[in-house]
């Protein structure tokens, strides 16, 4: 019996995953073409699809998104990025600024690859989409290029530590959607918001999950 083409096995869930695949290709159409507030909303419009093909995922199913979800992730939240910091600073001599991308696209892509391996109800280590919104948004502020270099192996490294972060749901995902569409603005307050907003999921997220998981291990 013939095997069904992969094109019938494409789910409602999976159409977002394709969005976010094209978001990110989309986005770095416009970082070539430097128009970077169109680039940075189009990232920012890949985070948003990459969480509804999850929760439309969890709730309805979908056949390809597992296998798909890696890719998109990696063209929207780890080529794109790099991409967007390179045009935006200019620095094709910086040898260090090339090491810490790479690092930055490697160690995105082994997070991605473990997520897929050892799925659970959190991610270990820190969200490609968060990572993601730190480059790009310090790219846009156009922070000092040492600093963001720091940022880059900083946030490489945390993707692939054991750290536990929780998934962004309920209330909470009202909150983030909401500070994603603001700084869409492209107004540099509303930008700072949005990183100081993803720092501070950084920093506290894995304290959150540990906390969690105590009081459900209590019940």
């Amino acid at each position: 019996m013939p095997k069904k083409n992969v094109l019938f096995k494409l789910s409602f869930a999976d159409s977002f995953t394709i969005l976010n695949g094209i978001f990110g290709l989309f986005s770095i159409f416009f970082i070539i073409k430097g128009q970077m507030h169109y680039s940075f909303i189009l990232i920012l419009l890949a985070v948003l699809a990459d969480g509804m093909d999850g929760i439309v995922a969890r709730k309805y199913g979908g056949y390809l998104g597992e296998y798909m979800d890696e890719f998109s992730d990696t063209v929207s939240f780890c080529v794109a990025p790099c991409v967007f910091s390179y045009v935006v600073y200019d620095t094709p001599e910086n040898l260090l600024f090339y090491a810490s991308a790479s690092i930055f696209l490697i160690f995105g892509m082994l997070h991605l690859i473990n997520y897929h391996m050892n799925k659970r109800d959190y991610f270990i280590g820190l969200p490609t989409p968060a990572s993601a919104i730190i480059i790009s948004s310090m790219s846009y502020l156009e922070f000092n290029i040492w600093i963001l270099i720091a940022v880059f192996f900083l946030s490489s490294f945390i993707m692939v530590l054991p750290l536990n972060y929780p998934r962004i749901e309920k209330y909470f995902s009202v909150i983030a959607c909401i500070i994603i569409f603001l700084a869409m603005t492209g107004e540099n307050n509303l930008v700072l918001l949005l990183l100081i907003s993803t720092s501070i999921y950084v920093i506290l997220g894995p304290l959150y999950t540990r906390i969690i998981k105590r009081i459900l291990e209590k019940l």
